[in-house]
């Protein structure tokens, strides 16, 4: 069973009318999330998790910890190759090409 990867989530101020937070670990940078915080919404524009870090599950574990601090999540116009990502992470698709997850 894969290890959980420690992150370090730092937001930072916004950029351009977003939102933006770093994905680290103690060691390095990996990747960052373009999002906009709605008081218990988060909108997810983007995810990137840098390409010599990809496959180490620390895309799952920003979304799990955004899971758990928001109770309505929004990922935005998901393309086809990332639906298979926002599925398994527990999201609904929508006829408008955003995906949702509601906490219940």
């Amino acid at each position: 069973m894969k290890q959980t990867p420690e992150l370090i989530i730092t937001p930072r101020d916004s950029l351009e009318g977003y939102d933006r937070i770093d994905i680290d670990t103690p060691a390095a940078r990996v990747g960052n999330v373009r999002c906009r915080f709605m008081g218990e919404k988060v909108i997810i524009y983007s995810i990137q998790v840098f390409p010599e870090f990809q496959r180490n599950g620390y895309a799952r574990t920003t979304i799990d910890m955004l899971k758990s601090r928001f109770s309505f999540i929004v990922a935005d116009r998901v393309r086809f190759t990332a639906r298979d990502f926002w599925g398994a992470m527990g999201f609904v698709e929508n006829p408008d090409g955003n995906w949702e997850y509601r906490r219940s």
